[in-house]
């Protein structure tokens, strides 16, 4: 219930993403309609649409600048691999992969880096989900046709992000959904202390996951490898150590495979190029945006469905094609699940203990900005959206070990001494991320009230929280010790 609730409270950002979704449709129908492009620019045009409204939402007009300037450019390299696909398979194979593990490892340089490299894999995930070559071969009005679609992918990545831009204001002014104040940003990212950094470590996870996925797949698969690597892809995006990969796997696996199910059924009812398909895409990625906030195994579902739908709408809805699909999903998760666990393994609970000091970091940067003399509000609304931040970076990892702590419940796992500590680490784990959430509402009243002198009782209870949180984090038998 508690997670029907969360997600019922974000309905009405589901509606503007959903505002997005039909504009960038229709913006890359007409572009494929002026130009005769071919539907892919319309599925870049969605894809990037979709992607951009979820990093678009806190950034400043700084950062949309930036993302102005360095999306078509990316966008124009990625149509260039797009073709290379079709021309030089194992070329294009070969930078997909070093281009993503790229993005991951940029995350090393902090903020900056970590924008780059989430707009660096935006494009990609368009190129995964489309099943025609990105670039036709021949020439288009005069035009070689490289240059000609190159051009075009700018122009629709410019396209999406300015629908985002606009529907993102317009939802502001309108009450659709909260201003959101930029939160300040670090000077220099952390360094970990470990020998290799988490973000080489992720960026070789993610550059092998995907190149023995695409081995795999050429192999095994063709010419329907895209599913296994797509999979690759899925599950180890947001990789946050080896136990949050495995946790999420069985969430990614297990929707993957419903929602496959379910749309290879549906598509043999639909005729090639049937208008209704896309009806049923465009439904299917909106609610699927919206159900991500419970679980991303329904967001999972819901890509896999409308991969599905669209492959039928081009013509493949063999019901055939169901068996293979479901072997290269349960392929693709197990090679990426035994990746991240044996191949410079991340421990999930550094993970944790990273998220929890950060969030500490906010409380006590936002404590001192409200007891400041005189207090600024704009700074006391900037430290609270600081922690806002660090919030919802916690509940990344907080999943994982929610469903860890259930696990552990189970009567066999107390049979074992390994078991019962096991259990006893994972319910101090829990308790720390609830103590940080617990948190949350206190500092909305102060932060509400950072133009009065109430506050005390508030301060109060953050307080208490906090040493919550500091006393799991020096508890040597914790589960983040």
């Amino acid at each position: 219930m508690a997670s029907l609730s969360y997600a019922l409270r974000n309905i009405r950002p589901a509606l503007l993403q959903a505002a997005v979704v039909l504009a960038c449709f229709g913006s890359g129908l007409a572009l494929d309609h002026l130009e005769q492009l071919g539907p892919t620019i319309v599925v870049l045009t969605v894809v990037l649409g979709m992607t951009l409204g979820r990093t678009q939402r806190h950034g400043g007009l700084r950062r949309r600048l930036e993302t102005l300037v360095t999306l078509p450019l990316i966008s124009v390299a990625c149509t260039e691999i797009g073709r290379l696909f079709a021309e030089h398979p194992n070329v294009a194979d070969t930078l997909f992969t070093a281009a993503l593990a790229l993005s991951i490892w940029l995350r090393r340089f902090g903020p900056a880096g970590r924008r780059l490299g989430t707009l660096m894999a935006l494009p990609f995930i368009a190129l995964l989900v489309t099943p025609v070559p990105v670039l036709p071969s021949g020439l288009v009005a005069g035009m070689p046709t490289v240059g000609h679609s190159m051009l075009w992918s700018a122009v629709a990545a410019v396209i999406a992000f300015g629908w985002v831009w606009v529907c993102q204001e317009l939802g502001e002014r309108i009450g659709l959904v909260g201003a959101l104040p930029t939160a300040p940003e670090a000077s220099a990212p952390r360094r970990s202390k470990a020998r290799i950094q988490p973000s080489t470590r992720m960026a070789v996870q993610t550059g092998l996951s995907l190149g023995l996925a695409f081995l795999i797949g050429r192999w095994a698969f063709a010419p329907h490898w895209s599913w296994i690597v797509l999979t690759a892809f899925v599950v180890n995006s947001g990789n946050r150590g080896r136990g949050d990969v495995a946790y999420k796997c069985l969430q990614r696996i297990f929707g993957a495979c419903v929602g496959t199910v379910a749309a290879t059924l549906l598509a043999g009812t639909f005729a090639p190029r049937d208008d209704v398909a896309v009806v049923g895409i465009l439904v299917v990625l909106i609610v699927g945006g919206w159900l991500r906030t419970i679980s991303y195994a329904y967001w999972a579902g819901c890509v896999t469905s409308m991969l599905s739908l669209l492959q039928g709408y081009f013509g493949e809805t063999h019901i055939g094609l169901l068996g293979e699909r479901l072997e290269q999903i349960l392929i693709g998760g197990a090679l990426t699940v035994a990746v991240a666990w044996f191949v410079l393994p991340i421990k999930s609970t550094a993970v944790l203990r990273r998220r929890l000091a950060d969030a500490l970091t906010a409380l006590g940067a936002f404590t001192e900005a409200f007891r400041a003399t005189p207090r600024d509000p704009e700074q006391v609304r900037a430290r609270h959206a600081a922690f806002l931040d660090a919030l919802a970076e916690l509940g990344k990892v907080a999943p994982t070990f929610q469903g860890l702590r259930r696990l552990s419940a189970l009567p066999m796992v107390g049979l074992t001494r390994a078991g019962r500590r096991g259990r006893e680490r994972m319910q101090a784990a829990v308790a720390a991320i609830e103590a940080v959430r617990a948190c949350a509402p206190p500092l909305e009243a102060l932060a509400g009230a950072a133009q009065t002198d109430a506050g005390g009782e508030h301060l109060r209870q953050v307080k208490g929280h906090a040493a919550t949180v500091r006393g799991v984090l020096k508890a040597p038998e914790s589960a983040l010790a």
